[in-house]
Order: C-alpha cells, then structure tokens, then sequence
C-alpha cells in the first residue's frame, strides 16, 4: 500500500515521528524527513540513507505557515506527488495554567496547534489529487483536561476537534482525515519539555507510569493508515479513557480531581 508513495512526517527525527518513519519506509514509502534542527534532519536523513531507505530532508518550523508552503514546492519539485501527511511534530507542555507565562503559552499554541494545522492547509490540493491521508497526532492528555500539564490538554483537545471537522469537510475530496490518541509513550533520553517560563529541559524519566513502546505506537498508527480508521489508540487504556468519559464523564473528572496532586507532581 505505501510503496513508492511520498509521505511527510513532520517532527520526524526523533521518538514516535522516527520510528513511524522508519516503518513506512521499510513499508517502501519515500519519507520526507522533517524538524526545526537542520542538524537533526542531516543526521536522520543519513541514517536512513545508509539504510537503503528513500528519504528527504527538509528542516524548518511547520508552525510558519510560508515554510509550508516551500516544503510543499520542494516535494512536488522533486517527486511530483503528495501521500500521506502525519502531523506529528509538538511540544510537550508542563505546569499549571494559572503560573504559566504568556511565551509558554503561545509557544503551546503555535507549536502544538498551528503547526499541525498549517501542514494541512499548504498540503490539501496535492492530496486532493492523490486521494491521499492526514492523520493528526493528539494524545490521550487531550481526553480530560489533566491538572499540571494544562497547555498540552488544550492544545491536544483542539487537535481532535480540528479533524473532527475537517474529516467532513474533505470528504468530498476523498482525503482521508484520522486522529491518533497514543498513550504514554517511551521517551528518548534526548527528549525534551515546555517549562511555565516557556524553557526547554529534558524530561526525567517516568517512574511508576506503564508507557507504551515506539514500535508498537508506530505498528498502530500504520494500521490506521491502511484501514482508514479516523480514530486509532495505542493502548487499550487510551480506548477505555476515552468511552468512560464519553459516557461517565463526571466520573472521570472526580477522578482526575481526587488524583490532582498525584499529576501536579
């Protein structure tokens, strides 16, 4: 299904990005590698490369919205073609709504909502074409607002909102529109995170929370691509999070609040 098809994955040089560049491109997919760091995409791209894999580079900061427009150009320039889009470069966001800076919270929101959004946009008329895919990258932190990471809920809220409505408004295009929810997920050691002041620090390492491996959050969000499945979760906690407040959502909102402290730490 993915052989010979040009997909862009963007914020793909580390963590789930990665991997799920990988798999495509063992799937014979040509990868559009994708990150801020020209450093980052260089050193990627020449993994891959050595690899026997297809791949192309192109560093620059998705949340622009003329950035996007010039990865487009260049993706058409040199493969005539558009695939497959997955939307997954963000930032992971901590600290309490009321303590967060202005810097953080734009950051957020630029980063985590504009960046997934823009891609979309600049992209859509050569999906048109291909009747190719945009699978957005939400988390299930975007399920119920969680106390202590406040930006990274709203931001990962409103990205399921926006392919709730653009899967409708494409459909007559026939692009496919899905949104993944991956739960907890292995982190890299070079992995990194917001501050309230807007500063990046590397995450500590997550004690006492079962997370979920690359491969197989990777091995999820390719089936989800071959079925067509707007919605798609990592783990069967994620899928239980989210009908337990579809239908009981008081209940797990007590709970978060009885848990309050236990996130804020």
């Amino acid at each position: 299904m993915f052989k010979d098809k040009v997909a862009i994955i963007t914020g793909s040089t580390q963590g789930i990005g990665k991997r799920l560049a990988l798999k495509l491109a063992e799937h014979g997919a040509v990868v559009v590698i994708n990150s801020r760091s020209a450093e980052k995409v260089e050193k990627t791209v020449a993994e891959f490369t050595s690899k026997g894999y297809r791949v192309f580079g192109i560093s620059g900061d998705v949340s622009d919205y003329a950035f996007c427009e010039d990865m487009r150009k260049q993706i058409i320039s040199h493969y005539g073609r558009i695939d497959v889009l997955v939307c997954n470069a963000a930032l992971a966001v901590e600290g309490s709504i009321a303590d967060s800076s202005a810097k953080a919270i734009e950051l957020a929101t630029r980063t985590n909502i504009h960046g997934s959004i823009y891609p979309a946009i600049a992209l859509m008329d050569d999906l048109t074409v291909t009747k190719g895919s945009v699978l957005f990258m939400s988390s299930i932190a975007g399920i119920v607002g969680l106390p202590g990471y406040a930006m990274y809920s709203c931001t990962k809220k409103a990205i399921f909102a926006v392919a709730e409505s653009m899967k409708n408004e494409v459909l007559d295009r026939g692009v496919f529109i899905g949104v993944c929810l991956p739960d907890f997920t292995e982190n890299e050691d070079s992995k990194q995170i917001m501050t309230i002041n807007g500063e990046l620090k590397t995450i500590e390492k997550r004690n006492g929370i079962k997370t979920v491996s690359l491969d197989r959050t990777a091995r999820c969000i390719i089936r989800q691509l071959k079925s067509k499945r707007f919605l798609c979760f990592t783990s069967l906690r994620g899928r239980f999070l989210y009908n337990f407040y579809r239908f009981f959502p008081r209940l797990l909102l007590l709970a978060v609040k009885i848990k309050r402290k236990q996130f804020m730490k």
